[in-house]
């Protein structure tokens, strides 16, 4: 039998009585809401819009967030083909990333980016960059290559215009690394696309350099003189990613005839200046590993002794250190001056035996020494990086060298890309772009 829905008195006398309220009472609170919350009450009544629309409002929430000792929670994103998966730090609240992919912390893309208005299917977007709450996302299907910039947070988004034909017919590039930033007060964006070096006359290396800047609603081309000769880039320079820091994106040269890919240095290019300068690593490449991110607007080397699997008796095969040692070793660098070729400080040195854990999968890879592969630094402890053990994720502390099992992530993941989402404590503004750059809007299905 069919009931009709009739106002609650109780709720509309409820109603009536928060309506009453003076200004400066329910501006705190609204400064007590979740984010998410928040950001909804705007669409009460023209009032609540209004009291939350001022330019204050941000300013004096982040503020209260802040007397509170807030600790940004973030979510790591995993990405493998279409699959998706999240996972949020353990002080993500109920409004975190964890909300998009519900079949048992297991989703598609579909369940990640279908607020985007793109009329093909959404597992052919793929995520490009992150940078604090914000995502770079292309479209594979388009040969112009489609580039959105969104906050699954929020659900904005922009489409950005796409690569004029002047652009389009440069050679392409297998390997154009592309890297993505945002100011901190203005929220302006920029996405650079940076192809391939090429040698020039006397042994000069340039780089092919596409800037779309949010400010000017425009892509801009623009040729870099690199301070040094440099590699083509590889598959290996696109597993590494472009890394932004401090207003600068960081980018791998790689030694392409070592057959595999092994990290020379690091190339730190200024938007906003358009220079290009190289950084040395801490150490000497050779018998390691390294990859890289960033803890707390600095950059981090994550170091690991490179081995090789060798048959054995009992155990079936192990794994071989190709450091003098012939231990298993995993160090952690930080980067603490960008002048003359970098000064780095050494944060953490742990040997892979004197780590516990009760994960079997641990265990097992301690007594044959297999490799561990770095997925992030966590981003609230220094002490803390997420690694790859076999088909499980785990967070292993260097201080306590505790390492404990990650729930949620299932074993196709562990070889995925892997983006760190922020969580501050006001969501990232996605702006128009400005007014005649704006692009149309998609046609209407058939």
């Amino acid at each position: 039998m069919a009931v009709d829905a009739v106002s609650s008195p109780c709720c509309n006398t409820s109603r009536s009585r928060i309506e009453q309220l003076p200004d400066d009472v329910l501006l705190e609170i609204f400064y007590r809401l979740p984010c998410r919350s928040a950001v909804g009450c705007s669409s009460v009544s023209k009032r609540w819009c209004s009291l939350i629309s001022h330019p204050n409002f941000i300013p004096h929430y982040i503020n209260h967030r802040h007397q509170y000792q807030y600790i940004e929670p973030f979510t790591l994103v995993f990405q493998n083909g279409d699959d998706l998966v999240v996972l949020p730090s353990d002080n993500s609240s109920s409004e975190s990333f964890e909300d998009f992919g519900r079949s048992g912390g297991y989703g598609r893309v579909v369940d990640f980016l279908n607020f985007l208005p793109y009329r093909q299917p959404y597992n052919d977007l793929r995520i490009e960059a992150s940078f604090k709450d914000l995502l770079l996302v292309r479209s594979e299907v388009s040969t112009n290559c489609d580039y959105f910039i969104c906050n699954p947070l929020t659900e904005q988004w922009l489409k950005l215009p796409r690569l004029p034909p002047t652009m389009s017919i440069w050679p392409p590039s297998q390997y154009t690394l592309v890297g993505f930033i945002c100011e901190p007060f203005t929220h302006s964006c920029k996405v650079v696309r940076i192809h391939c070096p090429t040698r020039e006359a006397n042994n000069i290396t340039l780089l092919r350099v596409e800037t779309f800047s949010s400010e000017t609603g425009e892509w801009s081309n623009s040729f870099v003189l690199s301070p040094q000769g440099l590699n083509p880039f590889s598959f290996v320079s696109k597993l590494h990613r472009v890394i932004a820091c401090n207003g600068m994106l960081h980018l791998v040269q790689v030694d392409s005839g070592d057959g595999r890919g092994t990290m020379k240095g690091i190339l730190v290019f200024d938007p906003q200046g358009g220079h290009l300068r190289y950084i040395s690593l801490p150490v000497s490449p050779r018998g390691y590993v390294i990859s890289f991110g960033v803890f707390q607007g600095r950059l981090r080397l994550f170091q690991r002794s490179l081995n090789l699997r060798i048959p054995d008796r009992e155990l079936g095969y192990r794994y071989f250190s190709f450091c003098a040692s012939d231990a298993c070793n995993f160090s952690v660098w930080e980067l603490e001056d960008y002048a003359d070729a970098g000064t780095w400080s050494l944060k953490h040195e742990v040997y892979f035996k004197d780590m516990l854990s009760e994960c079997s999968t641990f265990i097992k890879m301690v007594a044959r020494r297999e490799p561990v592969v770095f997925i992030a630094f966590h981003q609230n402890d220094g002490d803390i990086v997420f690694l790859n053990f076999g088909d499980d994720i785990l967070s292993c502390n260097l201080r306590t060298r505790v390492c404990t099992l990650v729930r949620g992530i299932v074993s196709s993941m562990h070889k995925s890309s892997v983006f760190v989402l922020g969580q501050p404590s006001w969501p990232t503004p996605v702006h128009p772009l400005p007014l005649k750059f704006e692009s149309p809007p998609p046609p209407p299905d058939c």
